[in-house]
This record gives structure tokens, sequence and C-alpha cells, in this order.
């Protein structure tokens, strides 16, 4: 699905917003609308993510509580992204030491032309950077190609 998206703009983006704390509630998905179709990514626990296609119609109302809205763009990388041609999609993973779990789920990566947009496991959340991927640590990080 990934690979149908490149060489699409990034047409807007939305997050959960709450309106009581007049903010972001970043347990709920982050969508990124490319026209052609929505991917929706939510990241929970220590490194699980959903990846979603299409699933939320954000013209019904949130029923989780009367309180919570779609806001678009709010975020200043998601609004750095927007109207930008995608080049690549890749999962950033954490190496480490362990046996047991050589290597953990860290984020999801979008790289458009002149931009860089990474939706990461916040600790039982989201995260949203736009870091440049030069400033990633040059160690315990993989990053796998998907698209």
């Amino acid at each position: 699905m990934f690979v149908r998206l490149i060489g699409r703009k990034l047409r807007s983006s939305w997050l959960m917003w709450d309106m009581a704390q007049r903010g972001w509630f970043a347990d709920g998905p982050v969508i990124l609308d490319f026209g052609l179709s929505r991917v929706e990514i939510t990241h929970r626990k220590f490194d699980e993510c959903a990846i979603t296609w299409d699933q939320i119609d954000m013209s019904v109302p949130i029923d989780w509580y009367e309180h919570f809205d779609w806001r678009a763009d709010p975020h200043a990388a998601l609004r750095r992204a927007r109207g930008r041609q995608l080049r690549s999609v890749n999962i950033i993973e954490r190496t480490t030491s362990a046996d047991w779990r050589p290597r953990v789920l860290h984020a999801v990566e979008f790289l458009f032309d002149g931009a860089r947009l990474a939706i990461f496991n916040a600790m039982d959340e989201n995260g949203l950077t736009d870091v440049p991927e030069t400033e990633l640590p040059a160690v315990h990080w993989r990053r796998v190609h998907v698209a």
C-alpha cells in the first residue's frame, strides 16, 4: 500500500484534538491524507503499531467522549510536510544487545522532497518529529526500507 503513495503529495494530516485540554490527544491516530488514500498510524505499548488504510470516517463525530474532534495540520512537523512529494517510507527500529529482543519498532518514517516526518512510539502514545535524518544517532538504529 505504501508503494502506491510514492510520488504523491501530502494533502493534509489530522490529529485527534482534546477540546477540554486544548491540545493534541496523542493516544489517537495520526492520519495522513495523500488524496488517493489515507494512512492511519497509532502506536501503543512498548513497540506495537497499528497501520490502517481509509478506515476512519472523519465526518462522523468521535464517539469516545464529546470533547474530541479532528484538527487539520496542528503540529509543526505535519505542516512542514504538507504539499511535499513523498519519496520513500521506512520503518525505524532500535537495536539492542538483548537476545530476547534484538530489535524494537520505533517509528514509521516518511521522507518527502525537502522534509522528513517520523511518527514514533512515545511510550504508549504517538510522537511526531521532523528532525533531519542526518541527526539520528549513528548506532542503535536500523532503517528498514518499505517503499
